[in-house]
């Protein structure tokens, strides 16, 4: 019988970058950003908590705060790991337009791999000083666990949600920005990368929509191509949780991923920050353990009004630990930030 637990942890991929680069989507905003907002450019217009952690140094010493607590978080979720010795990391992701950049783009895709080629300290090919100060270039080889993904590929056709598998990723990176941020936070200090892991890319966006610095275009949810409604992610954790509890395997499930973000706001709605209240709010009800109510709740008029469609990877992580009784988390901590595009949250549950 498996051992599961529970973990978030932020996938700000500029956690593992100089800390001068954590306002980097803001600044972009500054420089080409807001063509149809231009009177976002002057701070004079921004709430004033924003004004504040802006500062006059353009936000670089909040944003290099909220990066050494976030650091602080990782190490909470390395202790927890490592006192749980998972056999396996099973990774949820988003992803959108990276590993599918054609035409195909499935709801969501599992990674069948043995193992994989990242280059976790090179971001984008153009952002090359990482925290570590390691070379940009070097390649680090991530395991993958056939076994894990084929039980779970096994179970999700028996429910009639068989996943697309994906034995030789397309992405040119190798896995998705957010899979590799995922994978370098939770071994922030050794990154030795020795546990297998099995990572699960979800696209909350689709609908058509193209995404940039600025925002989102325009939704339009009579089309078929639509993401993962909160109801079907939180049912893809409850059997998840089923196709793992039988195995052997002592696995570590994450959500990979924060949850609103400036730039998932309509491009017309012109979001400057997170949605701090908002993500207050429904943080909240996950400290409470009360996200058994979020596929109840949760909308995309609502992911649509807070800019919250990558919460979406937080539900289906929901799912999984409703399934398994785990109740409220032992650890949970929530960072918001005004110039740094994410709120940030980090998540232990006890093992099941």
């Amino acid at each position: 019988m498996a051992e599961i637990l529970g973990l978030t942890v932020s996938d700000f991929p500029f956690l593992r970058m100089k800390p001068a680069n954590m306002p980097w989507v803001l600044w972009g905003n500054l420089a080409w950003g807001w063509r149809q907002r231009p009177d976002l450019r002057d701070p004079a217009n921004w709430p004033a908590p924003m004004r504040a952690e802006w500062g006059t140094d353009q936000g670089f010493a909040a944003g290099a705060a909220h990066q050494l607590r976030q650091h602080e978080q990782f190490r909470t979720l390395r202790g927890a790991l490592d006192d749980f010795r998972p056999d396996l990391l099973l990774v949820l992701y988003r992803d959108v337009h990276e590993t599918f950049a054609g035409a195909e783009r499935p709801q969501w895709w599992l990674h069948t791999h043995d193992a994989i080629t990242v280059r976790p300290y090179n971001l984008w090919t153009f952002f090359r000083d990482n925290w570590f100060e390691e070379d940009p270039d070097r390649a680090q080889t991530f395991h993958g666990h056939p076994q894990a993904a084929a039980a779970i590929a096994r179970h999700l056709e028996t429910v009639g949600i068989a996943p697309r598998l994906v034995s030789t990723s397309p992405h040119p990176a190798g896995l998705g920005h957010n899979a590799i941020a995922g994978a370098v936070h939770l071994d922030f200090e050794r990154r030795a990368f020795g546990t297998p892991i099995l990572p699960l890319g979800i696209d909350p966006f689709r609908f058509g929509r193209a995404r940039d610095e600025e925002g989102l275009s325009p939704l339009d949810p009579s089309r078929i191509d639509a993401p993962l409604t909160p109801r079907q992610a939180f049912d893809l954790g409850v059997e998840l949780a089923r196709a793992l509890r039988p195995s052997p395997w002592r696995v570590a499930v994450v959500a990979a991923g924060d949850w609103s973000h400036a730039n998932d706001a309509p491009k017309t709605q012109g979001r400057i920050h997170p949605d701090i209240d908002a993500d207050r709010a429904r943080f909240a009800q996950w400290q409470a353990g009360e996200y058994t109510a979020w596929p109840d709740v949760l909308s995309f008029d609502e992911f649509e009004a807070h800019a919250q469609w990558e919460l979406l990877i937080a539900t289906v992580l929901a799912g999984a630990m409703a399934e398994l009784g785990a109740g409220a988390p032992r650890h949970a901590d929530f960072q918001p930030t005004w110039v740094c595009n994410d709120n940030f949250v980090t998540t232990v549950f006890e093992p099941r």
